[in-house]
């Protein structure tokens, strides 16, 4: 296990990478356990992640805060005001809306920027973004399967949101034919030890290659 810096925010917290497995692995996972600092009960499974083990011939590349100064003062968007959820390239609208501001321009923020070198630079098969409250995984593109496998694991509800422009996953599955990219809504509150215990479950599945059903389908 190594830990690399990737970036820094906009008021110069780090913003680090945990690397576990090879470099020549074939597969690579990314996963993201805070983009929103109000929603931040991903980093339970981050930690945990850290000490699991991990399946031979997979590099895994957990990167625990993504939006350090918003998990610092409890808020949804960066020090900027920025939702940076809504700041990638990929269909990037301006949004006004102080709750989701969108940024003055695509990857306008430093935290957005680093995540798109990291994605780029590793162009992981599978990309987990953890966010709350909403209690369901999100089929948002890529290969549904893969999603749905994971929701199936983590006894999750699975689902396809209505599209939003300027997303994490929307973008990496857009630029990465062949990749999937998808968001788990954890339930409000801390992840308890069953729901702690189901998630790696589900990693380990996305670490395995596994899928469930339609590519294309967002039936559950």
């Amino acid at each position: 296990m190594r830990t690399l810096l990737i970036g820094h925010s906009v008021k110069g917290r780090r913003i680090i990478a945990i690397v576990r497995g090879p470099n020549d692995a074939r597969r690579k996972i990314l996963i993201v356990g805070c983009i929103h600092g109000n929603e931040c009960a991903g980093l339970a499974i981050i930690s945990a992640l850290e000490h699991a083990p991990v399946v031979k011939g997979v590099q895994l590349w957990l990167v625990p805060e993504l939006n350090p100064d918003g998990t610092a003062a409890g808020t949804r968007q960066n020090a900027d005001g920025v939702d940076l959820n809504r700041n990638f390239p990929y269909q990037w609208e301006p949004v006004s809306d102080p709750t989701y501001y969108s940024g003055p321009h695509p990857l306008s923020e430093p935290e957005t920027r680093a995540a798109v070198r990291l994605i780029r630079r590793i162009r992981p098969a599978v990309t987990i973004w953890y966010h709350q409250h909403m209690d369901l995984v999100d089929m948002a593109g890529g290969d549904r399967g893969v999603a749905r496998r994971y929701a199936q694991l983590a006894h999750l509800p699975a689902t396809c949101l209505p599209f939003l422009p300027g997303t994490a996953p929307a973008w990496s599955n857009h630029a990465f034919a062949g990749t999937t990219a998808f968001v788990v809504e954890l339930p409000a509150g801390p992840v308890g030890p069953a729901a702690l215990a189901d998630h790696l479950r589900a990693v380990r599945a996305m670490e395995l290659g596994q899928r469930s059903g339609s590519r294309t389908s967002c039936a559950p």
